[in-house]
């Protein structure tokens, strides 16, 4: 079974039109979507921002046999090739842990995506309708909502981008030896500056309404920012609708062969 990580609701969007859902679970603090895609089992895990995801692999792993952990969803990009919709394959899943992202960055600890299906990836990167980029992937603790931080991230690491999941996946993954790769889509460029912080997102990984209202409220300014990033956030949604689809029947060609 293909287990696919996704934050936020509108992440999981992206796939869920394009399989048969099975059946809808809660726990562990996370959405699970058993489904199938042209018969092949598919599970589609909403887990919430930058959640620690070991007690949910763990179930997961109670209840199925994982052949290939994929942690997909957005990223903000820290390079000025890498822009809004791009697709991105990660090659290694990085850590730094700091509080601010202003001085030297000193990486953690790494683990790589697998080799095979990050191949797989690249190969049907470059014969789709869109832009892919191949590389490195830093988790961070917090939203980066400044460009000047993004900038330097990528003035002084190998990311190509930053997410909040990846490596606490990759390192569930690699606990547990089974595959792991990133697969995700550009919702910000580096040259943004964000309007969006922690609180106008759920545990779950749904809109909180009433803190973003709040927060137009306050700032009504903001509002040409937010529907910005929607748009943005609806490109790289695209991005991953068709992508993956195509991606998880080429991975299972390859697991049959």
């Amino acid at each position: 079974m293909i287990a696919i990580f996704f934050a936020l609701s509108q992440e999981t969007a992206s796939l869920k039109p394009q399989v048969n859902i099975l059946k809808k679970i809660r726990c562990a603090g996370a959405v699970f979507y058993q489904s199938e895609y042209h018969g092949f089992p598919v599970t589609l895990v909403q887990t919430g921002i930058g959640k620690n995801a070991e007690e949910i692999i763990r179930y997961l792993s109670k209840c199925f046999r994982i052949q290939l952990m994929i942690s997909s969803g957005f990223a903000g990009s820290v390079r000025p090739e890498v822009k809004v919709g791009n697709l991105i394959i990660g090659k290694h899943a990085l850590s730094a842990s700091l509080e601010r992202f202003d001085g030297d960055i000193r990486i953690d600890t790494t683990f790589p995506c697998d080799t095979t299906f990050v191949n797989l990836a690249n190969m049907l990167g470059r014969t789709g309708r869109f832009t892919s980029h191949c590389g490195d992937v830093l988790t961070v603790d917090k939203i980066i909502n400044q460009s000047s931080v993004k900038k330097h991230i990528g003035n002084n690491t190998s990311a190509v981008a930053v997410d909040m999941e990846s490596f606490s996946i990759a390192a569930q993954a690699s606990a547990q030896g089974i595959p792991f790769v990133v697969i995700r889509a550009i919702s910000d460029g580096m040259d943004e500056d964000m309007e969006v912080y922690d609180d106008m997102v759920t545990e779950s990984g749904d809109v909180n309404v009433s803190a973003a209202a709040l927060h137009v409220l306050m700032k009504p300014h903001h509002i040409l920012q937010l529907n910005r990033l929607r748009r943005q956030a609806k490109l790289a949604a695209n991005t991953l609708s068709a992508f993956l689809p195509n991606f998880i029947a080429q991975v299972y060609n390859s697991l049959l062969t």
